[in-house]
């Protein structure tokens, strides 16, 4: 096996498709990641010249530290089966980890712990990787219990799969409201970059209800200019109000018709009377209902958007990074709208997952991300375990695992972090 640096282009080209790749291992995260006090390294593991493992390894200088702090994240893409090729390609980035000044190493790889249903029940006789952590331990790895990546995501499988099948798996809620905004009208589209101060009014809303940390605009200006529009949409779920009226008007005129249906069946007694009354009352608080939400709409501006998100949508999987819907239009769920949309747009362009991101520790009582575990929960996926975080003393020395997990960054800009 041959171990040597790699060019970026040659890196994505391994990395982008790879079983095991995310958005963090691929060379825009790196370069991304290079304004904010890192350097990116790409080295790759060859045998006879096609490559078997790479890694995106981030290094990190701290003025309290004598030594550099490497970070391979989401990282290695490898076979974790294969112990042989997983300790050599440790062995040779701890010597290239040397070269460059460093002492400790973290990984935290992109593969599931064992899987679970949408609840996050355990599946019987389902996949359950824990030889990960074994060979990793073998290639002496230290297992982490803190993570500073999300270790719990929400995801769905669109690998041979169908919509139709996808949205069986939906909530009977989830159903009802997507049918529901769909004769509404509520429609989701592309928006330029410039729209971003949408996303930042709704993020920072969310900054002070939840007392969370969350991005500045310098954050997404900077992944922008590395992912570019090619990998990086802003989403936007909107309605047109004359739209949404006159469907409104229709759904109305079905009821009308409906009625005179009705009426004809009961005076040919070919409905009972106690059937015609129950049905004329719920029609009549239905149709007291749309009156109701035409009044509403009525009272909104020609155009509005509703929310905006913002999807990473790179290799094996579309990701739902961050987003929301404005507090007024909160009643309408509209945000249900844009991640079907978005759902059948993976399917469409043939992606293996749609990844809602991060639900929180379930197995934590204390969960703060509870709420937004319980929502993704109605679009059926799986809730995804992953193997969690290692960490590597690169001299194999223990005061260099300490102090390398003393002086990391706590916070790298995509997970969640409550003050």
């Amino acid at each position: 096996m041959e171990f040597r640096e790699i060019t970026k282009n040659a890196f994505d080209n391994y990395a982008i498709n790879h079983p095991l790749g995310s958005f963090q291992q691929t060379s825009f995260w790196g370069r991304f990641m290079e304004g904010d006090k890192f350097h990116a390294y790409y080295v790759g593991a060859f045998i006879k010249e096609e490559i078997v493992a790479a890694s995106l390894l981030l290094s990190y200088e701290s003025k309290n530290v004598k030594g550099r702090l490497f970070y391979a994240p989401r990282g290695f893409l490898i076979d974790y089966k294969n112990e042989t090729l997983l300790k050599k390609f440790t062995d040779c980035v701890k010597e290239f980890i040397k070269v460059k000044r460093g002492i400790y190493l973290k990984i935290d790889p992109y593969i599931l712990l064992r899987d679970r249903d949408k609840d996050g029940n355990i599946i019987e006789g389902g996949v359950y990787n824990d030889f990960v952590e074994i060979n990793l331990r073998n290639a002496s790895f230290t297992k982490v219990d803190d993570d500073i990546q999300p270790k719990w995501l929400s995801r769905i499988n669109l690998k041979n799969t169908s919509l139709t099948d996808i949205s069986s798996n939906f909530s009977n809620k989830a159903r009802q409201i997507i049918r529901r905004n769909e004769r509404l009208g509520f429609k989701i589209r592309k928006v330029g970059f410039s729209e971003i101060e949408k996303l930042l009014e709704i993020i920072n809303k969310e900054k002070t209800k939840y007392k969370t940390i969350m991005p500045t605009r310098t954050f997404f200006e900077d992944l922008h200019s590395c992912f570019t529009d090619k990998y990086l949409q802003l989403i936007e779920v909107y309605f047109n109000k004359n739209e949404v009226i006159s469907n409104i008007n229709k759904m109305i005129q079905e009821l009308l018709i409906k009625k005179e249906e009705r009426i004809n069946n009961y005076h040919h007694s070919l409905m009972k009377e106690e059937s015609f009354i129950e049905k004329e009352f719920a029609m009549q608080e239905e149709i007291k209902r749309l009156e109701q939400e035409k009044d509403y709409f009525a009272s909104c501006r020609e155009e509005n958007s509703m929310g905006i998100y913002l999807f990473i949508t790179l290799g094996n999987e579309v990701l739902a990074l961050y987003g929301g819907i404005f507090d007024q239009y909160a009643k309408l769920d509209a945000s249900y709208t844009m991640h079907y949309e978005m759902i059948k747009y993976a399917l469409l362009n043939k992606y293996k997952y749609y990844n809602l991101y991060e639900i929180g520790d379930i197995t934590d009582t204390n969960n703060k991300l509870e709420n937004s575990f319980n929502y993704k929960k109605n679009f059926g996926g799986e809730v995804v375990e992953l193997v969690g975080e290692y960490d590597l003393a690169v001299d194999d020395d223990k005061a260099s695992m300490t102090i390398g997990r003393k002086h990391f960054p706590e916070y790298l800009g995509v997970k969640t972090i409550f003050k």
